[in-house]
């Protein structure tokens, strides 16, 4: 039987190929699963089995929850949710990831410092391995790079069942300048640990992406942590002294 592994990209599963070399050029070109050649009508048993795999540890992704030990080894004590009442309601009404509980904002209130000038938090979104993967990186680099620009950041906390419009509801009851939003995305069968930084200067609860700033595919095999935290402190400087965000702000 067939040991049960992880894909591995850049193997050609094709048999007595025309052109070996165009298939190795293609594979470099993408981490995509291609070229994994077919048995009959079907594909390989290794390569169904990698499929399956990839298959399984992406649901894992959506389903588990960040463990609470996690957070408060990374900075994350305070904990707080959405409306949301568990993972299938959340994937069921997006719009209600939007939504801090009444208990959430009453612990914002009184844990969290009112009108700084960034405020930063964290939710799994859809894939609580991208947490789990580059938090531990990214939050104490942008910790430094917000103190080494004199930019003042509020306490970070995280929100279970956090959707990106999250941004117009904490901006509603903490009223910084700048909010910063750091959410799993959703996971495939290439990666299941990237991370995305939405970022929104002085939201209001009408706003939509437009008004909204991303970096996106943060992860050691994308835009590494390190990286990433200085494109979000260098945009959140611009946002600062240009007084917008979205479409209208200039990079």
């Amino acid at each position: 039987m067939s040991e049960l592994k992880a894909f591995e990209r850049g193997t050609i599963g094709v048999k007595n190929p025309y052109s070996r070399e165009t298939l190795e050029a293609l594979t470099r070109s993408t981490a995509a699963r291609i070229c994994v050649g077919r048995e009959g009508s079907r594909p390989p048993v290794d390569a169904w089995l990698a499929f399956r795999l990839d298959e399984a540890t992406a649901k894992d992704a959506i389903w588990n929850r960040v463990p609470d030990e996690f957070l408060k080894k990374n900075g994350l004590d305070i904990r707080v949710a959405t409306v949301c009442t568990d993972k299938r309601e959340y994937l069921a009404h997006p719009e209600k990831g939007g939504i801090l509980t009444k208990e959430a904002e009453e612990t914002l209130l009184a844990k969290c410092k009112k009108g700084a000038r960034v405020q930063v938090f964290v939710s799994e979104g859809l894939s609580s391995m991208a947490i789990e993967e580059n938090i531990p990186d990214l939050l104490p680099a942008l910790k430094h790079g917000f103190e080494a620009a004199g930019i003042t950041m509020g306490t970070p906390f995280y929100v279970d069942n956090g959707r990106v419009r999250l941004l117009n509801d904490v901006c509603r009851v903490l009223q910084p300048e700048v909010a910063i939003m750091l959410i799993g995305e959703r996971p495939g069968l290439v990666t299941q640990t990237s991370l995305s930084a939405y970022s929104a200067y002085s939201a209001k609860m009408t706003d939509t992406d437009g008004e909204r700033n991303c970096i996106s595919n943060i992860y050691s095999k994308g835009l590494n942590p390190m990286e990433a935290a200085a494109t979000i402190v260098d945009m959140t400087k611009r946002m600062l002294d240009q007084k917008v965000s979205g479409v209208a702000l200039k990079l």
